[in-house]
């Protein structure tokens, strides 16, 4: 289905919705953030074939960063927007991105739409109970729901959770 500017499903959201309530963590370490990142890049190379740039974003810091051949300084641009989206929500941008799409946009975004990227790509990483997030992983390079998958993906071969997919 495509409303506005994104191709999603209609259940996509619920789909969402259930894999941010399943990857919380219960610590999250440096050396975590390293394997997450390696395997998110392993993933978007032999699972989807395409580049991705990844960054892993705690407290303001990165602590993992990485930019397949093929990606560039143009996906940092995405990164940095798609974080903002996250941050200013509290949920994935894919989450927030289809909230949008069905009619539910935030209004800092639609007053300064050059500060943001509502799509998907930004997955904050939870503690378990759910409250503020340890740090924030984002990729760009694919489409907008493999950016958000390879994410999800990677986490729950962490966490060794089982979830539902948005991409086919």
């Amino acid at each position: 289905m495509i409303m506005g500017n994104f191709y999603y499903e209609e259940d996509w959201l619920e789909i969402v919705k259930e894999q941010e309530t399943i990857l919380h963590y219960d610590t999250f370490t440096r050396s975590m953030a390293l394997e997450l990142g390696l395997n998110i890049l392993k993933l978007a190379e032999e699972h989807y074939h395409k580049p991705a740039a990844v960054q892993i974003i705690e407290d303001g810091t990165i602590i993992f960063a990485h930019k397949m051949a093929g990606t560039s300084s143009e996906n940092d641009w995405w990164m940095n927007r798609k974080l903002a989206v996250s941050r200013l929500t509290g949920t994935s941008s894919l989450h927030a991105c289809i909230l949008a799409e069905m009619g539910n946009p935030t209004p800092q975004w639609q007053e300064r739409p050059e500060n943001y990227a509502v799509c998907g790509g930004c997955v904050p990483v939870f503690p378990a109970d759910g409250s503020t997030p340890w740090a924030y992983v984002m990729v760009s390079g694919m489409a907008h729901q493999e950016d958000h998958q390879v994410i999800v993906d990677a986490m729950a071969r962490q966490l060794n959770k089982k979830i539902g997919t948005v991409t086919k």
